[in-house]
C-alpha cells in the first residue's frame, strides 16, 4: 500500500501514545494502609481504577480495600475500541480483548455526507465490542469489572462488590477524622436503608445519574459542577431484511444527513450494526432520512429502518465538550465521563482509562487531599483543554458550512481526487481516518482539512470551479455512476 510520506510520517510520529508508566514515583503523603475506597459505579472507569489501585497497591505492598457500588443498568449498546485504547488497556491495566466480545474488526470508514461518499482504509483495525452484556453476548465494560482482580494477589487487597443497588445519598464526614457515608437502596431486615462508610469517594456513575438526587445534593455540599454537555443517542438496528448490504467490515461516518447531527454506523455482525448520533437525539422521523438517503441506500438499503430496532427504541445519552469544574476536594474525587475531561467526541475508553490510572496513582503515592489532585489529577488532564476547544470549534464549524452544498460537493471531490492518486489516499483521508482512531490532535485534524482542499483547489482550480457552480442532483448523479462502475 502506497503512504504519502508526509502524511505517513505525521500519523507515525505526531500520533498519541499509551501513556508511559512512571518505574519510579516518589511517594509524599500516601494513602494509609488499611484505608477503605468507596467507587460509586462499575462501569468502565469506575471497573478500570478499581483495577489500577489494585496493581499500584500490590506493587507498593499496601493494604487497601474497595466496596464497588453498581447499579447493573444498561450503559448504552456502542463500544468502539481503537487501538490507543486498547495498547493502553495492555500497558496499565495488563488486560486484553477477549476473543469472544470481539463483534467486528473495521478495516475502513465510509465518509457519507448529504452530496457523496468517499472510502477511507484504516490500517490498523478498530475493534468492534458490545459495551455491557446484551443480547445473549458479554459486553467490554462488564469483562473489566468481571476481572479487575485477574493476577492481583489477595493477601492485602480486598474487594467488596454491592450490586445491584443504588446510591440514595453521598454523605461527607461531619467532623475531621470521621467517614464519608453512601445510603443505599438496599434495605436491612429492620426495613432501614443500608450505609456503608469508607476513608474516600470516587464517583465514577456516568450521566445518567446527573438528574438523580443523589448527585444534585452532591453538587449541593461539595461545589462540583458537571461538564457542559451535548445531546446524543445509541441504538442497535438488525439489517437482516436489508435488500442490499455491503456494510462489511466498514464504518461509517454520516455528515449532516440528518440536519446539524453526525451519525455512525459501526457494524457489530453480519446483520448488525450500532447507529449513533452527535449534537441531535434521534426520532424515528430522523431514522427515515438517514436510511432513505441515496448515498446510504447504495451501501445499505433497509426498507423498515423503525421495525428493525433490536430494543425497539432509540436511547438518549450525553457526551461531555468541556471540563467539570471542582470535580475533587479532601478526601473525594470524580472520574470518566462526569469529569469532563478526554478527547471531546471520540475515544471515550482512552480517556476512561487514563484517568482512573491519573486518580489511582495520586491516592497510592500522595494521598486523598484536594491538593494532591490538583497537582497529580488535574495538572496532567489539562493537556486535553486547548486541543478539545479547536475540536468544537470544528464540529459547530462543520455543522455550519456543512450546509452549504458547494462545500459538501468540493469535500467529495478532493476526497475522490486523494484517492485516484493512492488508495490510502492525503491529507483529508488522513484527517477522516484520525476522526476514526483518535490518534491525531484535533489541531492536527484541522491543518489537515485545510491542506487537503487548498492542494485540490490549486491542482483541480476547473474541477473546483464545477463543485461551486454544479447543481446537486448532477453531482449525485455522477457520483452513483463511479460508485457502480467500482463495484
Amino acid at each position: 500500500m502506497k503512504r504519502p510520506f508526509f502524511v505517513h510520517q505525521i500519523e507515525t510520529r505526531m500520533r498519541r501514545r499509551p501513556p508511559r508508566l512512571n518505574r519510579r514515583i516518589r511517594a509524599t503523603n500516601p494513602l494509609p494502609d488499611g484505608s477503605k475506597v468507596l467507587v460509586i459505579g462499575g462501569g468502565i472507569a469506575g471497573s478500570a481504577f478499581t483495577r489500577q489501585l489494585f496493581l499500584l497497591a500490590e506493587k507498593e505492598s499496601r493494604d487497601i480495600s474497595v466496596t464497588l457500588i453498581n447499579s447493573t443498568n444498561c450503559n448504552y449498546c456502542g463500544g468502539l475500541v481503537t487501538n490507543l485504547a486498547l495498547n493502553t488497556l495492555r500497558e496499565l491495566y495488563q488486560l486484553d480483548i477477549p476473543d469472544e466480545l470481539v463483534l467486528k474488526n473495521i478495516e475502513e470508514c465510509v465518509f457519507i455526507n448529504r452530496c457523496g461518499s468517499t472510502e477511507v482504509l484504516v490500517p490498523d483495525s478498530l475493534t468492534a465490542t458490545l459495551r455491557t452484556s446484551r443480547f445473549g453476548l458479554p459486553g467490554f465494560d462488564d469483562s473489566i469489572k468481571q476481572r479487575i482482580m485477574d493476577g492481583i494477589p489477595a493477601q492485602k487487597t480486598k474487594l467488596e462488590t454491592i450490586e445491584p443497588t443504588i446510591v440514595r445519598q453521598i454523605l461527607p464526614p461531619e467532623k475531621p477524622g470521621e467517614k464519608w457515608r453512601l445510603v443505599l437502596s438496599r434495605r436491612n431486615p429492620d426495613k432501614t436503608f443500608q450505609e456503608v462508610a469508607g476513608d474516600v469517594v470516587v464517583v465514577a456513575c456516568g450521566f445518567r445519574a446527573l438528574n438523580r438526587p443523589v448527585l444534585q445534593h452532591f453538587q449541593e455540599v461539595t461545589g462540583y459542577v458537571p461538564p457542559a454537555t451535548m445531546p446524543a443517542s445509541v441504538t442497535e438496528v438488525d439489517t437482516s431484511k436489508a435488500k442490499r448490504n455491503l456494510i462489511a467490515n466498514k464504518m461509517f461516518i454520516l455528515d449532516g444527513i440528518v440536519p446539524e447531527a453526525v451519525c455512525a454506523f459501526i457494524p457489530k455482525g453480519k446483520n448488525w450494526l450500532t447507529l449513533t448520533s452527535l449534537n441531535k437525539r434521534l426520532s424515528e422521523e430522523d431514522l427515515l432520512v438517514l436510511f432513505n438517503h441515496p448515498e446510504v441506500k447504495k451501501y445499505l438499503d433497509l426498507p423498515d429502518p423503525v421495525k428493525a430496532l433490536r430494543c425497539h427504541l432509540i436511547c438518549g445519552a450525553s457526551v461531555y465538550t468541556g471540563p467539570a469544574q471542582n470535580f475533587y476536594g479532601d478526601g473525594w474525587v470524580v472520574i470518566g465521563d462526569l469529569s469532563g475531561y478526554g478527547r471531546v467526541l471520540k475515544d471515550g475508553y482512552f480517556a476512561a482509562f487514563y484517568g482512573a490510572r491519573l486518580a489511582a496513582e495520586t491516592l497510592i503515592y500522595h494521598g486523598a487531599s484536594r491538593k494532591a489532585f490538583a497537582r497529580y489529577y488535574h495538572r496532567p488532564l489539562k493537556e486535553f483543554v486547548m486541543d478539545n476547544r479547536v475540536g468544537m470549534k470544528l464540529f459547530y464549524l462543520n455543522n455550519f458550512i456543512g450546509r452549504q452544498e458547494w462545500f459538501g460537493r468540493l469535500f467529495i471531490a478532493a476526497s475522490e481526487w486523494e484517492r485516484e492518486k493512492t488508495d490510502y489516499g492525503s491529507y483529508l483521508h488522513a484527517a477522516i481516518r484520525a476522526l476514526c482512531t483518535g490518534e491525531l490532535s484535533y489541531r492536527l485534524i484541522g491543518l489537515l482539512l485545510i491542506a487537503g482542499l487548498m492542494k485540490f483547489i490549486v491542482c483541480r482550480p476547473g474541477t473546483t470551479l464545477k463543485c461551486l457552480l454544479r447543481s446537486n442532483s448532477e453531482f449525485s448523479s455522477r457520483k452513483g455512476e463511479k460508485h457502480g462502475q467500482s463495484h
